[in-house]
């Protein structure tokens, strides 16, 4: 007898294991922030390189910014339906954002 495992069964665990985060917009769509082991390899690149910035000694307010935008957009669902969303939020509530999602999404513990 063998263990078979799909494409399906695998993604479904993934899911499982790493929930999403979900952000209601202004006008009421659901954005869904996703952890960063189910992200494709370019967007994980970005959310590392992003997160290095932000915690940069020698990054600005503005370049802090910049790259908190960048994880963002990296881990949500719909990157072109959230940019306008992201544009009208301060600084104070993109970094609220950012800190819930890092929080929620972490590995589980095995």
């Amino acid at each position: 007898m063998s263990n078979k495992l799909t494409f399906d069964d695998l993604m479904a665990e993934v899911e499982r294991n790493y929930k999403a985060v979900e952000f209601e917009g202004p006008g009421g769509d659901v954005f869904n922030l996703r952890a960063v082991p189910v992200l494709p390899r370019h967007e994980r690149k970005t959310v590392v390189d992003a997160v290095k910035l932000v915690n940069s000694k020698d990054a600005d307010a503005d370049q802090q910014e910049s790259a908190i935008d960048a994880v963002l957009l990296a881990v949500v669902d719909n990157a072109e339906g959230f940019k306008p969303v992201l544009d009208v939020l301060p600084l104070g509530a993109k970094a609220t954002l950012i800190k819930a999602w890092s929080e929620a999404t972490q590995a589980p513990e095995a």
